[in-house]
C-alpha cells in the first residue's frame, strides 16, 4: 500500500523510547515501503551517519521528552542539521491531528498518538508539502530587508 510519496526512496528515523510509538511505527512504515532506523534521544541523532542515510522523514515522539516545550531546541537544531528532512511530532497530549502549517518552526505535521494507518499516510504525504512550504518561508525571510537594516 504505497501513497504518493516516492515511497520507493523514501527513508524514516523514529526517535522516541516509548514501546508503543516504536510498535506502531515498525508496524505500519513496511507497510508503505519505508525503511527506518531508530534513536532513543533527540541528541542521539546521529548526523554524520545520516548524511549518507538521508532519512525522508523524522518522527519525534515529544511525549517521551517532556512534550514540545523540553525539546524545543533539539527540535530547533534537527530542523537545521537537516533542513531536506519532513518532521513529524508524535503527541497524545495533542488535541487532533494537525497537517497544517502553524507549527513549521519546528515541524511540518503533528500527529496525535495514537495514530491510525490512514492519520500516518495522510502525514506522510502532507509533511513533504509543508516542507516545501517551510524552506520557501525561510528563503524569503531571508532576502525581505529586516527591520534593523538601513539603507542608504
Amino acid at each position: 500500500m504505497k501513497g504518493n510519496f516516492a515511497a520507493d526512496r523514501a527513508k524514516a528515523l523514529v526517535v522516541s523510547k516509548n514501546w508503543d510509538v516504536l510498535s506502531d511505527t515498525s508496524e505500519y512504515l513496511p507497510e508503505f515501503g519505508i525503511p527506518f532506523l531508530f534513536a532513543d534521544s533527540v541528541e542521539a541523532v546521529p548526523y554524520s551517519f545520516l548524511r549518507d542515510y538521508q532519512p525522508s522523514y523524522v518522527f519525534v515522539s515529544i511525549d517521551d521528552f517532556g512534550g514540545a516545550n523540553f525539546v524545543y531546541d533539539q527540535l530547533h537544531d534537527l530542523r537545521q542539521n537537516m533542513p531536506n528532512t519532513a518532521v513529524i511530532l508524535v503527541s497524545s497530549e495533542f488535541a487532533t491531528d494537525e497537517y497544517g502549517t502553524h507549527r513549521l518552526t519546528l515541524a511540518d505535521v503533528s500527529l496525535r498518538f495514537p495514530f491510525s494507518k490512514s492519520s500516518l499516510l495522510l502525514a506522510l504525504n502532507q509533511a513533504p508539502i509543508n516542507l516545501t512550504a517551510w524552506k520557501q518561508r525561510v528563503v524569503s525571510q531571508a532576502q525581505s530587508p529586516t527591520a534593523l537594516a538601513v539603507n542608504y
